[in-house]
This record gives C-alpha cells, sequence and structure tokens, in this order.
C-alpha cells in the first residue's frame, strides 16, 4: 500500500535545463505522494509551471559570485518554511549550495553530497583518474593543459578525437556549460583546446565506438542501495544527453565497477555512472559520474525505480531498504528534444561510425512502442497534463517554424528569390552586411564577400546593437580561421543613416534583423536582401551563434560560405 506524508514540505530547486525533464519529473514524483511541492530558481518560461503538483513558486535572487543576496534570501526561505527537503535537480542549482557547505550543512533538510563524493563527481579529471586507480576500464586517454601539445595529441591518437572539460559548469557562468566536442581535423582540434583551455586543463580520448549506457543509482555511505539502467537509443549525433531510452538489466561488470566507485567515494546521495557499451563486441568504458539527477530520470520513475522520492526517504526517514527490480524494455521519449533530433539524423551520413545516427527505417518501426504500450514520454503524462499540452504547443509552433524554413528552402520561388538577390549583388558597389552586434555573423560573411570577391565591391559590416569598438569573441575568431578568414582585428560598429544611404545592398541573416532595420530606417525594404538567398540550397535563415557552443558557431560559418 502507498505512503503518503500529507505534512511533509519540499523545495525543488532549479529549471529544466535545455527541455530534459528532471526537475518535473522530481516534483511530480513528490508530489504524488502527498508532499506539499515548493519550487525555486525556475525559469517562469519552464512548463513545471503547470505541474498541478506545485503548491507554491518562490521568487529567490540568482546567483551571483560576488553577492551572497542569494544565498540570504535562500537560507531565510529554509528558516521560515521549515522544509523537511530541500533538493536541487540539476548541475546548476547544485554547485552554490556545495560552493557554500559551511553555510547550507548547519540545515540538514538541505541535500548536499558528502563532499568528497562531491568534488571527485563534479569534475571529470578527478573521476577518471579514480576509476583507473580501480581498475575500471576507460579510453585511451592524455590530460593536457598547453595548446602546444596539439602534435603530441595528433601522433597519439586518430581523429575523431574526443575533448573533455574538467568541469559542465563553472560557478562563475553557471548559465554557459562547458561542452564535449569531438574534433575531426587539425584545425579543429587546436580550435577546441585554444577555447577550452581557457575553463581549465582538457582532458583528450580516443573516440570508442558504442551505445551511451547510464548505471543511476542511490548510495548511502558508499553503499549501493537501488540502480537502474538505461541505455540510449537517439543520442546527439556529436554526443550528450539522449532524447529516447530504455529501461534495461544492469550488466553485471557495469553495476560492479559503479558499487568500486561509490564506495570509493563513501558517496551518499543519487547519481549516475554512465559508460559507453559496444553491445557487438561486448566491450565497454567508463566515461564519467553524474553527481545529480539526471536528463532521462522520467523512464526510471515511469519503470518503478522512483529516485526522488527514495532519496527523500533516505534523507527524512532513514529508510535504507528499497525496491531492486523495475520494468525493463520500457521507453521514454522527450519530445521537442527528439524531434530535433530525428530532423537532424535524418539529413546525417549514416555510414560514419563516429556520428550517433540510427538507420531511419529504425526510427520509423519504433512507432510500435507506442502502439504496444511499451512507450512513456518525459513530459506528457495523465494525472499531470497541462504540461504536457504546454511543450505539445511549443511543439506545434516549433514544427510550423521548421515547416515554413523547408518551404522557404525548397521551394520553387527559392530559385526566383536567390536569382532577384543574386542579381542586386552583381549590380551593387557597395555591400553592407547587418547583424545583431557585428561580432559573429556579419564580421565573417564581410570578410568572406571580400576574399571571394576580390577588389570588385565595396564590402562593409554593421550592427545595430548600440555597441562599437568591441572585439569578436575568441571563438568566432577561432573558427573563422578554420575557414582562412582573420577576424582578430576586426573592432564592431553600429549602423548609421549614412551608412544606409551609402550601400547599394543590405545584407541580413534573420527576420528580426530585417524587422529592425526596416522599424529603424523606413523606406530602405527594397534594399534589404537575406544572405542565404545567395544559395540555391542552403538555409535563408541563419540565426545568431551566440547562445551556441563551437559546433553552432561552425555551422553559421558553414552556411554563410555556402551562401
Amino acid at each position: 500500500m502507498t505512503e503518503f506524508h500529507h505534512a511533509g514540505k519540499v523545495l525543488v530547486l532549479g529549471s529544466d535545463f535545455k527541455n530534459y525533464r528532471s526537475c518535473l519529473t522530481i516534483v511530480r514524483s513528490l508530489g504524488r505522494k502527498g508532499l506539499k511541492v515548493h519550487i525555486g530558481w525556475n525559469s517562469k518560461s519552464d512548463v513545471v509551471r503547470r505541474s498541478k503538483y506545485i503548491a507554491r513558486v518562490h521568487d529567490i535572487p540568482d546567483y551571483l559570485p560576488d553577492n551572497d543576496l542569494w544565498k540570504e534570501k535562500l537560507i531565510e526561505l529554509v528558516e521560515k518554511e521549515q522544509f523537511d527537503f530541500v533538493v536541487p535537480c540539476n548541475e546548476q542549482a547544485s554547485a552554490p549550495l556545495e560552493a557554500h557547505r559551511e553555510d547550507f550543512a548547519k540545515y540538514p533538510s538541505v541535500y548536499l553530497l558528502n563532499r568528497e563524493a562531491y568534488e571527485i563527481a563534479f569534475d571529470k579529471l578527478k573521476s577518471g583518474q579514480l576509476a583507473k586507480s580501480l581498475g575500471i576500464k576507460l579510453p585511451k586517454e592524455m590530460t593536457v593543459n598547453d595548446i602546444s601539445r596539439s602534435d603530441e595529441i595528433m601522433e597519439e591518437f586518430r581523429f575523431p578525437i574526443v575533448l573533455k572539460p574538467s568541469v559542465s559548469f563553472s560557478l562563475d557562468s553557471l548559465k554557459r556549460k562547458n561542452y564535449v566536442y569531438k574534433a575531426y581535423n587539425a584545425g579543429e582540434l587546436r580550435t577546441c583546446l585554444k577555447f577550452m583551455l581557457k575553463s581549465g586543463d582538457v582532458l583528450v580520448q580516443e573516440n570508442f565506438i558504442g551505445t551511451g549506457v547510464g548505471a543511476e543509482f542511490l548510495a548511502d555511505q558508499g553503499k549501493l542501495l537501488c540502480a537502474f539502467c538505461h541505455v540510449r537509443i537517439h543520442e546527439p549525433l556529436m554526443g550528450g544527453g539522449s532524447s529516447y531510452r530504455k529501461s534495461a538489466p544492469l550488466h553485471p561488470e557495469l553495476h560492479d565497477a559503479a558499487a568500486k566507485l561509490l564506495k570509493a567515494m563513501n558517496y551518499s546521495g543519487v547519481g549516475m555512472v554512465e559508460f559507453k557499451f559496444n553491445f557487438d563486441t561486448g566491450e565497454w568504458i567508463f566515461l564519467e559520474i553524474n553527481g545529480r539527477f539526471w536528463g532521462s530520470i522520467p523512464l526510471a520513475v515511469a519503470a518503478g525505480a522512483d529516485f526522488p522520492y527514495f532519496l527523500y526517504q533516505l534523507k527524512t526517514e532513514k529508510k535504507r531498504e528499497f525496491p531492486q527490480t523495475y520494468k525493463t524494455d520500457l521507453f521514454s521519449r522527450n519530445t521537442i528534444r527528439d524531434f530535433n533530433w530525428i530532423i537532424q539524423n535524418a539529413c546525417t551520413d549514416k555510414t560514419d561510425p563516429s556520428r550517433n545516427t540510427v538507420p531511419n527505417s529504425q526510427v520509423i518501426k519504433e512507432i510500435f512502442n507506442i502502439l504496444t504500450f511499451r512507450e512513456r514520454n518525459d513530459t506528457f503524462v495523465f494525472d499531470d497534463m497541462k504540461p504536457g499540452f504546454a511543450e505539445l504547443w511549443r511543439l506545434m509552433l516549433e514544427i510550423k517554424d521548421k515547416t515554413k524554413q523547408t518551404v522557404e528552402r525548397y521551394s520553387p520561388v527559392r530559385f526566383i528569390r536567390t536569382s532577384l538577390t543574386r542579381r542586386a549583388l552583381s549590380r551593387a558597389k557597395t555591400v553592407l552586411v547587418v547583424c545583431f552586434g557585428n561580432i559573429y555573423r556579419s564580421p565573417f560573411a564581410e570578410k568572406y564577400i571580400q576574399f571571394v570577391l576580390s577588389d570588385s565591391k565595396e564590402v562593409y559590416s554593421a550592427g545595430y546593437l548600440p555597441k562599437s569598438g568591441r572585439g569578436c569573441h575568441q571563438r568566432a575568431i577561432d573558427i573563422a580561421d578554420e575557414f582562412g578568414i582573420d577576424m582578430k582585428e576586426h573592432r564592431s560598429s553600429v549602423i548609421t543613416e549614412e551608412m544606409i544611404q551609402k550601400a547599394d545592398i543590405i545584407l541580413t541573416f534573420d527576420k528580426e534583423n530585417r524587422k529592425t532595420l526596416t522599424a529603424k530606417f523606413p523606406g530602405i525594404g527594397r534594399k534589404i536582401y537575406y544572405l542565404g538567398l545567395l544559395s540555391r540550397s542552403g538555409p535563408v535563415i541563419i540565426d545568431d551563434p551566440v547562445d551556441g557552443n563551437l559546433y553552432t558557431v561552425r555551422e553559421t560559418y558553414r552556411a554563410i560560405k555556402k551562401a
């Protein structure tokens, strides 16, 4: 019989980063047990706010390294509300609490890892060193702290080469993730190293061919209390968290490896040990430890491994006996992330084993998992439907946008628009390229047009952000260098009426660029063309890569080059 705790009150901290649903799943897990669930550090646009299990939303100041207001308000809230349990749902919420351990350790309700476990689990270099000392299988690897070792790396490793930061998030920049990258040539290797070394040492590894497998767990003082396993079905093509996965029995060797790690760290709490497993050869390697709740947690809860509630029972009731079985061959899909994965997978070369592709025929067959009731959804559940409907609305808007972009890109009208844009460019003597800030897209396009057209036209660039004299971001400079374009000396300019009057043609990148320019300078619409239309087959809209990673910037410059 299910046990309810109607008097219990919990605080869940954090948002669902990149549309993963760990926060929503924790809220539902605890709410279903009758607990009053409060949330904080949560985005107003997050679908978790639609959940019927939310009792109250608290406005807590964001973490700032040089301002303790967030800490004062959070402690004040904990003391006032007398929560039974305070749990961060992701690394961005965990890191500030762990960094101020001395302050929060005074409150037993606040969930913190033991210090040793935190220091190892949140550092890829230290967790790899521990795994090696325990005899756990690792890929060939080396740690570098200087770009001068790039030649040594190329002598030791074959492309593609995997490059990992020591930590995924740093306290001074919790809204920007430090990504794992794959380098396919010398230029990409140097670009990645130069960018990543700014954040610390980089772990260089061989690219092991296999499938991502997660061993999820609850432990107390190094003893494994409960374990669950998922196998990734749809992984990002270059690596990362899955959008579609299934529950599976935990392989004995992976179970033993996870147990060794937890014992060595005296681990107390939840987490996931990541492996790669080659199902053709039976070989596997250790990847890393996630000392927090993970993106695929909806599958575990749906399969019967209710880790959020298990953790609550461990921390508040000192319970140490938990179910040891769960449903296997159960699938779970993250709708929005999987929609984008399916599009990318469909357009990607399936012959390259270093990219995590799946045959299109297999993707189509997966619909039978829905028809046979073996599939669940990360967001849409029958006992709490509003978040699912909110996500469905977002998905419909995304489908509408993607459909419109596809029509613009491949319709017969595209041929006419491309011809008109090319004709306007060929007749122009002065070309103005405009984007938002003039530090990513427009300076690259300016330099590339100058390179292609030599001295036949006068080309210059500007932005409408009212900040001039800014240099390009270093990653823009480094990736531009891969294309033979030097942007080191570029400084941003703010667009003026004089520039508009001088230009015969104005090339922009997205609808916001066009909308802003026509509003600021009425009557110039006839001069404005999308740069993307210079290509007969590339994307019409070329989005701003400022919030993306190195892959995003590189793809943006490829699109500009194609145009």
